[in-house]
């Protein structure tokens, strides 16, 4: 074992073919974020730590230890250690064998005590994950919609409505603006094309994609916060708006999902001041509209808005979510919540693992697989970085996965290129599709993407 030129950082080789540990450790430069690093005929490895630290711009990914690559000169994160996302390693070494590589490091255990942990693999499994993201045509509404509402409607994405600051950003006074224009895009085609207008402007309502169109559940304008839903169907030429059943109440920034023939309804925030979450849980019945909206039993747990829901397996999954409750006459500090939950028709609510971090305004309907069955949160704002960074810095580009065969959440090998929040994710023949969204405080973006989940 030698000591490498970094502070704090350990080379390590094996040397059984004869080569001094001297020359072995002059062939190899450990970079300065590096807790070691060994050299290979194909390109270097070293390791990281990449749990997240409160007031430093969140990177992909945060996890506790990280193994890169080096190509070319570039370097690139290939692997993480199962470990606690939030644990911070100590030094850690590398030791690689023609293409078996091992790392051991330490980090703290539950009480404090430093413990030494191994890792042990082949390059042969650190292929590069599959190319799954794909761009669309950029949204036609510079500089882009936060709480814009999309679903499919006659095999096309409809987009419509959402909010910007067109002038000054919210922290110089700025004006958030509302919009009514809607916005289609057909299959295969290269632009989006015009498809109409709202009734009025409203941005933040739940949207969810049903046989009969795309059904917008609530949302908000710049002076009032709506009880009513909207259903928009593409025909070829125009989008139709008509209204839909109306709600039990107003509510803005809830998220919905469709399961078996049912629309589920959760949090949100009510109308009045100051802004509080809610533990709102309504049905629709698909089939029967007209019967109006039932009001179940909420999850056991804080109100939420700006949560993540899911569809899989018949069941409603509620993830994170942002708690806004009152304190006296006035608005409680904001919780950041890391919770999830899911729903069974036939024997209600089940508490789930919580996830490692919040992901507040991810996007929602989160997109799932059916094999395996996981629930998919892209991105999402991480409560424990509030307050500490700089209005300029990205959101984080993470994906977590809920394995519903183990219930466990896993930190998925891949990056978002474009994390943004505030915006639904819609299923297609072609993936997921992502359109615009806000990409940083009070910045949004016009770039759409889909996204299909592989492994």
């Amino acid at each position: 074992m030698r000591r490498g030129a970094a502070a704090g950082t350990w080379v390590v080789h094996w040397t059984g073919d004869g080569a001094t540990p001297e020359a072995l450790a002059a062939s190899v430069a450990v970079p300065s974020w590096a807790l070691a690093a060994a050299p290979h005929a194909a390109g270097s490895l070293a390791v990281r730590c990449g749990a997240r630290v409160i007031g430093t711009p969140p990177l992909f990914p945060s996890a506790a230890v990280v193994i890169c690559r080096e190509n070319g000169g570039t370097w690139t994160d290939v692997a993480l250690a199962e470990e606690s996302p939030d644990r911070r390693v100590v030094t850690a070494a590398i030791a690689v064998e023609g293409d078996d590589f091992a790392v051991a490091y330490l980090a703290p255990d539950s009480t404090g005590q430093l413990c030494c942990r191994l890792i042990e693999s082949t390059l042969g499994r650190l292929a590069s994950p599959p190319h799954d993201w794909g761009r669309l045509p950029d949204y036609p509404q510079p500089p882009g919609m936060a709480g814009l509402m999309a679903g499919l409607s006659g095999g096309a994405l409809i987009a419509a409505g959402g909010a910007n600051f067109p002038t000054l950003p919210p922290w110089e006074k700025g004006i958030k603006a509302y919009y009514d224009e809607i916005h289609v895009l057909e299959p295969g085609r290269q632009a989006w094309r015009p498809g109409g207008r709202l009734p009025a402007a409203r941005a933040y309502g739940a949207t969810v994609t049903t046989p009969d169109g795309v059904l917008i559940i609530g949302g908000e304008d710049s002076g009032q916060i709506f009880g009513d839903c909207l259903r928009l169907r593409w025909d070829g030429r125009a989008v139709e708006v008509t209204q839909g059943p109306t709600l039990p109440a107003p509510i803005t920034s809830a998220v919905a999902e469709v399961v078996d023939g049912y629309v589920y309804v959760a949090g949100g925030y009510a109308a009045g001041t100051p802004r509080l979450s809610t533990k709102t849980f309504w049905r629709l019945s698909l089939a029967q509209p007209e019967s109006g909206w039932e009001i179940l039993p909420a999850w056991s747990g804080p109100t939420r808005a700006l949560a993540v829901a899911a569809s899989l397996g018949g069941a409603f999954y509620l993830i994170s979510g942002l708690e806004m409750r009152a304190d006296g006459t006035a608005a409680a500090p904001a919780v950041y919540l890391t919770d999830a939950h899911r729903f069974w028709p036939d024997r209600g609510w089940e508490r789930l693992s919580d996830l490692p971090w919040s992901a507040i305004a991810a996007a929602s309907p989160a997109p799932v697989s059916q094999d395996p069955p996981r629930v998919f949160v892209l991105g999402g704002v991480d409560g424990r970085q509030v307050g500490h960074l700089p209005r300029t810095v990205a959101l984080p580009n993470d994906i977590l996965a809920f394995d519903v065969a183990t219930g466990a959440w896993t930190l998925r090998p891949e990056a978002w290129p474009k994390p943004v929040v505030c915006v639904p994710a819609v299923a297609s023949d072609a993936g997921w599709l992502i359109a615009s969204g806000e990409s940083m405080a009070g910045v949004r973006t016009t770039e759409a993407w889909s996204w299909v989940p592989v492994g």
